[in-house]
């Protein structure tokens, strides 16, 4: 700890006192105040190793001292940067953290607690040294030795994806920041198993491991394949994210779907059952980053659009059928898309206020319930408009002469059970809005 530079910008006098206290006590004794400009010109010097950059100054001051702490020449950072501030200022904290500050501290600091500075601080010199020393090493590092860290970046990839970390901005996992976070739109991708628990139960651990195993390694190329990445392994789920277009991810589920049909040959060749599976999608505004602490951090996805995904995925079992969409996923398609979709009109889960319009993708169904479809769409869709007026009689009479013709057309069936006189009986006096409240497991 001797000869760290830790400089503090801004902040109140107790909290400057405490600060200073916690610091001396952990043996950092070169701890120095200064103004916006002495900062930048010691920051531009690199006389800095930490800074501390209270948010709640000039918001010129404080993006200056952030652009004069952000990295230089060849990748080094001229000083880690932590910023503090009131909790309830969470939009200036986002926007330091957008500006490269690496992370915060809540003021006023608590005079009982310093183990809250110092540890923050000693972990941000060392993400600084761990940084340093890695772009050193590359640096003298013979072409040949380059595989080195080829290995290592190879190597994290199989745990963190490549593409999060792009997204991030960042080159290693050494560069990951807690808190690092970016906000896109993409499209949410949830598949899961039918059954899988009853399909599980006369396996040994082992051959389940070997079972999801290779099950996987059947289906997740075709997700790479069309520009998504796998964020995690769910058990027997996987969640997907496609940052490019709800196209690409409408096109990994269709042709996820023909690839399980090849898996299943190949099963029923060594006399297994055959897997089911189930796809729901969702498009929508999502934060990728990392949560968790210094000692443990982990990369997550936060968005009320996974939820939806899943919910969605979930209703397959609902409706009787493996592939189902939301409208943000339709919206965003071509207008001369060929995917062979049906309205099943909204729903909502139980508790939300919200509801999602839904379609099924039928492109894999067989001949025959393709073409039965396609020959009762018209009637389906008058059957789904009484539906939603809330003409249940008229609808359930519609839905009823559609699941006759094809006793495998589930949705049609479900909506002609919904329409019976028990089920607008279930919903009570509460006023219709036309969207299906149902419970997702």
């Amino acid at each position: 700890m001797q000869g760290t530079r830790i400089v503090r910008v801004g902040g109140g006098e107790a909290d400057n006192r405490l600060l200073e206290a916690a610091l001396l006590g952990a043996g950092y004794a070169d701890v120095r105040r200064l103004t916006a400009s002495e900062a930048i010109s010691q920051l531009e010097g690199r006389r800095v190793d930490l800074l501390l950059l209270d948010l709640m100054q000039p918001n010129n001051d404080v993006v200056r001292v952030l652009q004069a702490a952000a990295p230089g020449g060849g990748g080094r950072t001229r000083a880690s940067t932590i910023v503090t501030g009131p909790a309830l200022a969470p939009e200036r904290i986002q926007k330091c953290l957008q500006y490269g500050a690496e992370d915060y501290l809540i003021t006023p600091f608590e005079a009982n607690n310093p183990l809250l500075i110092t540890r923050r601080v000693q972990l941000a010199l060392q993400r600084r040294m761990l940084n340093d020393a890695t772009i050193r090493l590359r640096a003298r590092l013979e072409p040949e030795d380059t595989a080195v860290l080829e290995v290592y970046t190879n190597a994290a990839g199989r745990f963190v994806p490549r593409e999060f970390l792009d997204n991030l901005g960042r080159k290693t996992l050494a560069d990951v920041r807690l808190g690092d976070h970016v906000q896109r739109e993409m499209t949410v991708f949830f598949c899961d198993i039918r059954d899988f628990t009853a399909l599980s139960e006369g396996m040994s651990p082992q051959e389940n491991f070997n079972f999801l195993n290779s099950y996987l390694r059947q289906v997740t190329p075709v997700i790479r394949s069309n520009h998504g990445f796998v964020d995690k392994y769910i058990g027997d789920g996987i969640m997907a994210l496609f940052p490019r277009s709800s196209s690409d991810a409408l096109e990994a589920a269709v042709e996820l779907q023909r690839q399980v049909v090849v898996y299943n040959r190949g099963r029923a060749m060594a006399g297994y059952t055959p897997v089911r599976i189930g796809i729901g999608l969702h498009t929508g505004d999502l934060i990728l980053g990392t949560i968790g602490e210094e000692e443990r951090m982990q990369t997550t996805v936060i968005s009320d659009a996974v939820n939806v995904a899943s919910r969605i995925e979930g209703l397959t079992k609902t409706f009787g059928v493996s592939l189902l969409v939301s409208g943000s996923v339709v919206a965003g398609l071509p207008d001369a898309h060929d995917h062979l979709l049906r309205h099943l009109g909204a729903v909502k889960a139980k508790g939300k206020t919200h509801s999602v319009e839904i379609f099924e993708c039928y492109d894999n169904d067989p001949d025959e319930a393709i073409a039965h479809k396609r020959r009762t769409s018209e009637a389906f869709l008058a059957a789904m408009s009484e539906f939603r007026k809330g003409y249940f009689l008229t609808a359930g009479r519609l839905f009823a002469r559609v699941a006759e013709l094809d006793s495998t057309d589930t949705a049609a069936a479900y909506f002609r059970d919904r329409c019976t006189l028990s089920a607008v009986r279930e919903r009570g006096r509460t006023q219709w809005d036309g969207a299906e409240v149902v419970e997702v497991k």
